[in-house]
């Protein structure tokens, strides 16, 4: 099987031009995976389930590993012979190939689906633009300390963006070949953002000072972890999920639940790491296990400034 949005999503890849070296892509291995996720979006869809509810079903396991995975995958460090791409890649949006694949994207999840291929084509179409809002929206509301500070989550940012391409994804005003439709579903995604922002801060003020300072510490312990290393920030997180409001897995769940983190690691290797990690916390920054490269979370963070 080939759908052709998912090879016009793998050619669009920028490759800089300027003699720097571009990292090697399996395209065959990515259109595969987009396949395959397609699939099972599209038994999602079939069986009732908006996406917001299939990335989180266990029914669906690639689905809930790729909405985890490129989620993992803006916090990984960029090597420094890929680092030039990786700053293509994130100042690309004025670029016509973008552009384009926003028009492409839009053309197939908007598309009726009148056979299998279609209704393959549509799923995979709408499932990136889902990705696409969300991950945009998490670096906007992660980039600042404001969001966690006000209580929330990351679930919600998933919520928010999920709404907003729901609720525009089929407005015929997206089909004017004037506008860029993902740009516009962004846009009124982080105003839903900046409003539900609005909300937390008003329900806040009439909250008790020990659930404020709750928040105030989840947040700066989360903002610390973000400037880990991505495999230290998985395993600490989880480590310290009571203090942070969510469950402890066990690390054999943890590493295959997150193996853009921790695919590969000794059960012996993630206790090393978590205990180094713990403890190197307790001292001053200069001695936490930080991030020596930057990761597309940062470029991408620094071009939304």
């Amino acid at each position: 099987m080939n759908l052709p949005v998912a090879s016009a999503v793998t050619h669009v890849l920028p490759m800089p031009t300027d003699g720097t070296m571009a990292p090697h892509i399996d395209l065959g291995e990515l259109q595969a995976e987009l396949e395959g996720v397609a699939t099972e979006a599209l038994h999602a869809r079939r069986a009732g389930l908006s996406l917001l509810e299939a990335v989180w079903d266990p029914r669906y396991p690639g689905l809930r590993e790729f909405h985890q995975g490129i989620r993992d995958a803006l916090f990984v460090e960029i090597p420094q012979e890929f680092e030039p791409w990786a700053r293509a890649a994130t100042s690309s949006r004025g670029d016509a190939r973008f552009d384009g694949m926003q028009r492409t994207l839009f053309s197939f999840a908007r598309a009726r689906a009148e056979d299998d291929l279609s209704a393959l084509q549509a799923a995979l179409a709408e499932l990136l633009v889902f990705e696409a809002v969300r991950l945009r929206l998490l670096v906007t509301a992660l980039g600042s300390a404001e969001f966690e500070l006000l209580g929330g989550e990351e679930s919600d940012v998933d919520a928010i963006a999920w709404a907003e391409v729901g609720a525009l994804l089929h407005r015929d005003e997206l089909s004017d070949p004037e506008v860029r439709p993902l740009t516009v579903i962004l846009a009124a995604a982080n105003v839903a953002l900046a409003r539900d922002a609005a909300e937390r801060a008003h329900e806040l003020r009439s909250s008790g000072d020990d659930f404020r300072e709750e928040l105030r510490m989840r947040a700066r312990l989360r903002a610390a972890l973000r400037e880990l290393r991505l495999p230290e920030a998985v395993l600490l997180e989880n480590a310290l999920s009571a203090l942070l409001g969510g469950d402890r897995r066990e690390l054999v769940d943890l590493q295959a639940e997150r193996p853009v983190a921790l695919d590969g690691m000794s059960r012996q290797a993630m206790d090393q790491r978590v205990s180094r990690g713990r403890r190197s916390l307790t001292h001053p920054r200069a001695s936490w296990p930080r991030r020596r490269r930057p990761a597309l979370f940062d470029l991408l963070r620094d071009t939304s400034v």
